[in-house]
């Protein structure tokens, strides 16, 4: 029988931010290799949470080429009780099955590139 103190061993692929949750908050190490990817709805939502409350720390969703946004997971060992645990109290949490939990290097490729001739 595991010990009821030991934590849950976190999973290998998460899919969701929801599949974190029982493991929250994330080790850092662990949570900078994803970014969380979500629809415009989800990110203005966000936005208007934060504003909502100015004097927590934020997250700003950056655009993706393909209509999604995304932040970096990492925010995710701030919840629910450290830097960002007030804001992410506010979130609708039967919706973070539609944050999806994308390989940083993924994501990052879907950031849109400057015009080279424009530098």
């Amino acid at each position: 029988m595991p010990d009821i103190d030991e934590p849950l061993p976190l999973p290998e692929n998460p899919a969701t931010v929801a599949d974190l949750l029982p493991h929250l908050p994330v080790p850092y190490e662990y949570a900078k290799q994803y970014a969380c990817v979500f629809s415009q709805e989800l990110a203005d939502r966000l936005v208007e949470i934060q504003q909502a409350n100015p004097i927590q720390f934020r997250v700003t969703p950056l655009a993706l080429t393909d209509g999604r946004y995304m932040i970096r997971t990492a925010i995710l060992s701030e919840c629910p009780n450290g830097l960002y645990g007030e804001n992410f109290a506010r979130l609708d949490a039967s919706r973070f099955d539609e944050i999806a939990l994308v390989p940083w290097a993924e994501a990052v490729a879907l950031l849109p590139q400057p015009d080279p001739e424009g530098l």
